[in-house]
């Protein structure tokens, strides 16, 4: 095809040709362009295999649009993807103005690329030093991946919606604009094809336009999820790289508007009620899964787990009556019952452990209670394996006597349980679904946390003032001495930098600098605090205080206490959605109660 009948194609609203003229100068530096036109409204995408900067591509496509003079065509949305990506890593929509007829796009022979692309726009683009990508040399050989809406900023008609689902996934499946934003925010955070420096400043600017236009608490909380993204990649990037030397400058500065995001934006809003479960209920714990369900492990004489969705819908009641025989137990004839205590899923979400405060059934003494050692040869009990597709028992584990907390490792090597009356933590290896060591810690070991990278599992051990430090390596027990009188449950910040304990015996919570040991501040919220849940970004702890039957929210840069509500009789359990900021608090006198953050 001549340059000439390209460019009146282009200019007659030919989107093939649009985008052929894209191509003829963006290839040159390793970027594929594909264009649809529909309602008045051009959308492009345009690919590469590195990260491309948002503001001088949205430059050159406007200021080429524009030049192209169609009148009639009023916006376009542009789409930056990653090559082999299924979701875009930003999405704008452009006003288009008409400016003289040129052609913007087409790359003569002779011409260099400097006069084509204006030379500010061409000079950023290239600094990306995007190689040629061979395989997109024609538009038509681009494959796109059941493309996906994600992620627009300004504004974007539910058509835009339709036409990229329609004419550009091939999927035809429709995403609404409101799950639009997080999710293009979470395939910039996990992409690892982006060189973590670039990758940090890109994370670091869509925080800021976040910021910007925030007037909500989901809104912020996106803000700051998107600013510990970034700060995830600052923390990879090599010693060697040429702005290492910057990178603590950084990580404190993008801490810093965390933190003053939680105190000034977050801290004035709060817990409100959304709903109560009622009704065949008795909750020890709840537990969120990590996807769609939360375990509430009900008092261990009900021998049942109620398992419910999002919806708050009961999904099922799992009974805890099992034959252990048929799992690989025969010394154990018969029918057993256990006794739910706490629950804990892989990281993937697709199984939890369930421990058992003890077993009921032939061979088994059912003496078991909280003032207890192993002298007393208390009889072992088991941790079940549930699946969360089929939601049966699928697998079982003995482990010591009385286990109370479970813990996985984030790196799905462990399964850990700490165990009261034999005084000891039971190491899982979920492989092999045996118990592969005993650790004795003391006197009434509870609340385990592992770090983020599966290095250090943290035992609170409730007959003691001291928290123990177990190496996941080799299994050597360091301590935190001197925390607080008996240490109940335990929760760690994301960063890895402080934990927090409740402290059973002085009515208090710690806060306590790991690269110190030192307890940095303990708080009153409320008589009898129990347990706690973390928010995903670090900025909050909701503690349950039993005994006052209310809920605290507490900011953790400062342990001031910025909320307390009232909660039904009895709040014993606490877990935290993730996705939708939701609070559900398991109250023993029969119900779980779900607030909104």
């Amino acid at each position: 095809m001549t340059q000439s009948s390209l460019l009146q194609l282009a200019r007659a609203g030919n989107a093939d040709a649009i985008a052929a003229l894209m191509n003829a100068s963006l290839q040159a530096i390793g970027v594929s362009a594909r264009a649809v036109l529909r309602d008045g409204n051009l959308h492009i995408l345009l690919e590469s295999d590195r990260m491309l900067a948002q503001l001088p591509s949205i430059e050159f496509i406007q200021r080429g649009i524009s030049r192209l003079g169609i009148g009639w065509v009023s916006s376009a949305i542009v789409y930056g993807r990653l090559v082999g990506q299924s979701s875009p890593i930003w999405v704008q929509r452009i006003d288009l103005k008409t400016s003289p007829l040129v052609n913007p796009f087409f790359l003569e022979p002779d011409v260099e690329l400097e006069a084509t692309i204006p030379p500010s726009i061409g000079q950023r683009l290239r600094q990306l030093h995007l190689p040629r990508l061979e395989q997109l040399s024609r538009p038509e050989h681009v494959k796109l991946l059941h493309l996906l809406l994600l992620g627009v900023p300004l504004f974007v008609l539910f058509s835009t919606t339709y036409i990229w689902n329609r004419y550009l996934s091939g999927s035809g499946v429709l995403v609404p604009i409101s799950q639009t934003q997080s999710a293009t925010q979470a395939n910039l955070g996990e992409s690892a094809a982006v060189e973590p420096w670039n990758r940090a400043m890109q994370q670091a600017m869509i925080a800021v336009n976040l910021g910007k236009t925030a007037d909500s608490p989901a809104q912020w909380n996106a803000a700051i999820d998107q600013w510990q993204r970034a700060i995830k990649s600052l923390q990879t990037v090599p010693a060697n790289h040429p702005k290492a030397a910057i990178v603590p400058q950084k990580l404190a500065e993008y801490r810093g508007y965390v933190a003053q995001i939680a105190r000034d934006y977050l801290s004035a809003t709060g817990l409100t009620p959304v709903t109560t479960i009622t009704g065949g209920l008795s909750p020890k714990s709840v537990v969120f899964s990590g996807k769609d369900l939360f375990f509430a492990q009900n008092m261990m004489y009900s021998h049942t787990i109620n398992v419910y969705n999002r919806q708050f819908n009961l999904v099922k009641t799992i009974s805890d009556r099992v034959k252990l025989a048929d799992y690989g137990y025969p010394q154990f004839p018969g029918a057993q019952q256990g006794a739910p205590v706490e629950a804990a899923f892989s990281p993937d979400g697709n199984d939890a452990w369930v421990s058992n405060y003890q077993m009921y059934g032939a061979t088994f003494s059912s003496n078991a209670d909280d003032d207890c050692s192993p002298s007393g040869d208390y009889s072992p009990s088991f941790l079940y394996r549930i699946g969360t597709k089929n939601l049966n028992i699928d697998r079982v584990v003995q482990v010591g006597a009385v286990p109370k907390y479970v813990a996985t490792t984030p790196n799905s090597r462990y399964v850990l349980a700490s165990n009261w009356c034999s005084w000891d933590v039971s190491v899982v290896d979920p492989q092999q679904n045996k118990e592969i060591r005993r650790i004795q810690l003391g006197p009434y070991p509870r609340g385990i946390v592992v770090d983020a990278k599966s290095e250090k599992a943290y035992v609170a051990i409730m007959g003691s003032y001291d928290i123990a430090v177990i190496n996941l390596k080799d299994f050597a027990v360091d301590w935190l001495r001197g925390i607080g009188h008996s240490p109940r449950h335990l929760s760690l910040d994301p960063a890895g930098q402080y934990l927090y304990a409740t402290l059973n015996g002085e009515g208090q919570v710690a806060k306590i600098d790991l690269r110190t040991g030192a307890v940095v501040n303990k708080i009153v919220t409320g008589n009898a605090p129990r347990s706690m849940v973390i928010s995903d970004n670090g900025q909050f702890l909701y503690v349950v205080n039993y005994d006052s039957d209310t809920v605290s929210k507490v900011r953790t840069q400062d342990m001031q206490v910025v909320q307390t509500v009232n909660t039904n009789s009895a709040p014993i359990g606490i877990t935290y959605d993730t996705k939708t900021h939701q609070v559900w608090v398991a109250c023993y006198s029969g119900s779980i109660q779900v607030f909104q953050d």
